[in-house]
Formats: C-alpha cells, structure tokens, sequence
C-alpha cells in the first residue's frame, strides 16, 4: 500500500511552487506563475495551485492528496483565508487544506519552531511565531501601503533618484545609465512616459536587481539599500517587542526571499542595522525553498487551533 501523499506550496506574487511527497521524501516539484490573490484575483490563484500541483504530481500515477499545505501572503485576515481554502479544495484532489501566511513556510522550513522570518521579495514581511502559537506580523500592506524593503520599493527608490539626479536635486548615479536602459529609453527624460500610467508591480520590482548590482560601487545605490535594510530591522524589533516571548541569545532571524539570500548586500546591510539595535541578533539566510517548509507543515498538520478545510465525507454529505 502507497504512503500517504502531501502537497506543500509557496504560493508567491512571483511564482507558485508545490512540492508533493510521502512521510519521507519528495517525490515531485511543480512551478506555476503567480498565485497571490492582490495580483491575480481568486481565479489566478486556483489556477496557479493547480498548475503547479498537476507539474509536481506528474508521474505519481492516480493518488489522492491527504492534505495540502499552502502559504499565501495577505491571508491573515479570516475571510480571505477562507477564501482561499474553500478554492484550493474545490480545485485541487486533497482531503484537507490549511493556509497560512507565507513567512511561515519560512520558520518551517528552517526547522524553526518559534521564532522571527523577515522575507523580502516583490513584497515583504515580518512574521513571529511564539512558543504558543501566538502570531504576530508586521509590514506586508502591499506596494501602495507598505512593503518597505522589498523590490517594488527598493525599484520605485531607484526610479526617484534618477529623476532627482535629472533636475540637479540629487547627486548624479550610475544608477541613471542603467535603470534606463533596463527600461528601454534613452535618457531619464523618457521615463515619464514609459512608467505613466503607473508601471507593473513586477516591472518595478524587477529594477531591484540593478540596485544590488550596482551597490558596491555607486553611492546611491547602496544608501537605498540602506535605506531598506534599516526598514526591515525596524520591522523585525517591532515584531520581537510584540511578541513578548523570552529572549535567548543569539536570537535567530531567518531571512528569505529573492532580495536576502547569501551574498546579497541587502542581507549584509540588514544584519549591520540588526547588530546596530541589539548584539544578539543573528541573521540566518534561508538555504531551504520555501515550499519545503510547507510540505513539512502539511505532514504535521496544525499546532494551532487552525481548523482546515476538508471535503465532506460520504455521511456528513448525506445528511
């Protein structure tokens, strides 16, 4: 008889990714486009879940998932995560969902039973977890409310110094050379009409890459990484005070997502600002993807009093 089968995603602004595997192993990895509902709406999500698990379940013949793990950012608010779950369980071939914010996958994938993630990608977040079960989060407003640290914000920096070093109003960049040319046009003049009206998010969020590439040599370019990193580890005590758990050092932080993975200089500009505020800070980048922190949530099931969705067995359907 075949082990039981799980299904972990990483459901992302960017991507979606499933993990399917036993007790033991995974046996599959799909990827799909986005599957965040603020960018694609309901019917993208369910779209991406089941692209991504039909990819990683390819090969593993007619099997039935037990349960399926899926981290979403912007699902903390009830009616949105039910939403969610109600969708995923139409749409996909499991028994039982559970949602839960994207930074979770995070701790889980870490081995972290408690502790503090900070993820910065197209958008970012705090997220802890206490001993209890006690949740707090931090930041993850979107890109018109928050997000500070995250692509969309460190790109939409970038845009402004370049206009600002156009007037005279702020210190010339290399920053000018190659945003421009990232975005087709000639000269930062063009840059009115190319970004009006208002550019993608992903497109913004993409002139990230040019900020870190240039951050060991343009001065601009490494105080908007400054600038962000100082964002977050504001975000991060915010989180620690909240959480009003007993201190250990050191005090491990995991960081994750496309902007903090090792070797980044946004994530050696976080752990200054980190050690800046208190010395027991240590910054540990996530080695793991995600997507394994939720494979490994779907096996445990919840530690909370989380309810999952689940399909009506044959009684409760005839009654």
């Amino acid at each position: 008889m075949a082990e039981r089968l799980f299904l972990g995603f990483d459901a992302g602004g960017t991507r979606t990714v499933c993990l399917a595997g036993d007790g033991r192993a995974i046996l599959g990895r799909g990827e799909a486009g986005p599957a965040n509902p603020n960018v694609t709406g309901l019917a993208g999500f369910r779209r991406a879940v089941v692209e991504a698990a039909g990819e990683a379940l390819r090969g593993l013949g007619d099997r039935r998932a037990v349960a399926a793990w899926i981290g979403v950012a912007g699902s903390d608010r009830p009616a949105v995560r039910d939403a969610l779950r109600s969708a995923a369980l139409q749409a996909l071939a499991v028994d039982e969902v559970h949602i839960s914010h994207d930074a979770r996958l995070v701790l889980a994938a870490a081995g972290v039973a408690t502790g503090i993630a900070v993820v910065a990608g197209t958008g970012s977040s705090v997220y802890g977890l206490g001993r209890a079960g006690h949740e707090v989060k931090v930041g993850g407003w979107g890109h018109l409310l928050g997000d500070e640290g995250s692509a969309h914000d460190i790109g939409r920096a970038a845009l402004r110094a370049v206009a600002q070093a156009a007037d005279g109003r702020g210190p010339a960049t290399r920053l000018t050379e190659d945003i421009t040319r990232a975005l087709g046009v000639s000269v930062a003049e063009e840059l009115r009409e190319r970004c009006y009206p208002a550019a993608s998010v992903s497109e913004v969020a993409g002139l990230a890459a040019v900020v870190l590439d240039l951050a060991s040599e343009d001065g601009v370019a490494a105080s908007i990484l400054r600038a962000a990193a100082a964002d977050l580890a504001l975000a991060v005590a915010v989180c620690d005070e909240r959480m009003q758990e007993p201190h250990s050092s050191p005090r491990v932080i995991v960081a994750a997502g496309g902007l903090l993975r090792p070797r980044s200089p946004l994530l050696a500009f976080l752990e200054a600002a980190l050690q800046a505020r208190d010395a027991s800070y240590q910054v540990s980048p996530l080695l793991a993807e995600p997507a394994s922190g939720a494979l490994a949530l779907a096996r445990d099931g919840p530690t909370t009093d989380e309810q999952p969705a689940r399909h009506p067995s044959p009684a409760s359907s005839r009654s």
